[in-house]
Parts: C-alpha cells; structure tokens; sequence
C-alpha cells in the first residue's frame, strides 16, 4: 500500500498535511488526529514498512530512538501521570494503518483507555504454567535470528 494509498506515505512526502513534532533522514513524529488523550502522537519510519516483520532491525531501532525523544518531550510539556508505548502489526492487533507506526500515549488518572487486555486479570493457568512457559520460551529462542 506503499505511496498515494498510504496516509503515512504521504504526510512522509508533504503530500498530506500533519501536526509535525520532528523529522530525521529515517523517521517522522507527529500528532495523532483520532488522539486517545491529549498528546497522544505516532512515530513512524519514512520508509514504507507494512509490519515489524518486514522491516529490517536498524530500521526499527532508529524508530525506537525516536520514540524515547518523543516520549520524553511528551512527558517533559504535558506531565502525565504515565505514558503507554503501543506499537500493533496486522489488523487482529489492532493495526489500522498499515505502515509501521508507535503510539506515544500520554495516561492519565480515570482515562478509561483500554489496550486490548484487562491488565488485573488472572492469567489462564494453562498459559502460565512454569513448564508451559519453558517449553514456549524454547520454541522461540530457536527462532530468534542473530544478526
């Protein structure tokens, strides 16, 4: 969905307006127009990358970098009572853009903002059994790829 389909493509090359915080060779930060709070802002990379699985890791950790200067001027000018990182791939995540991007979301107190998952609930006991969790911890360390 790369160039005039995708939103992000296009704020990238000035072809669609945005609220502009900051722009390196690699990455753009700006204003969330659908904000969650106030504040609420994404920072993406100006290549077009539909998922993290597609993107190469230096690419993403330009994006990180990023995100923890947002995150800090975020926090720096409004003082939030906290700050949610949420970065989603494919629609089932909740990913409605298609083009790599993480919400910096300023939280705070009785915001009723919800992530997808009720962060007090107990964990099913199938999935947190110490044996379970060894057994799933090694079938993914076999597929981490060392670069």
């Amino acid at each position: 969905m790369i160039g005039p389909d995708c939103i992000f493509c296009r704020i990238v090359a000035n072809a669609a307006e945005c609220h502009e915080l900051y722009r390196d060779e690699t990455t753009l930060a700006f204003m969330d127009i659908h904000p969650a709070n106030e504040g609420h802002c994404l920072v993406i990379p100006r290549a077009h990358f539909q998922t993290v699985f597609e993107m190469p890791s230096e690419a993403f950790a330009a994006v990180g970098a990023t995100v923890a200067k947002i995150a800090q001027a975020v926090n720096a000018a409004l003082s939030p009572g906290g700050l949610s990182l949420v970065q989603a791939n494919g629609a089932l995540a909740g990913q409605t853009v298609p083009h790599v991007h993480v919400h910096v979301l300023p939280r705070r107190e009785g915001d009723n903002l919800a992530l997808n998952w009720d962060r007090l609930r107990a964990a099913d006991p199938a999935h947190a059994d110490p044996e379970r969790l060894a057994a799933v911890a090694a079938t993914i360390r076999a597929k981490i790829v060392l670069f």
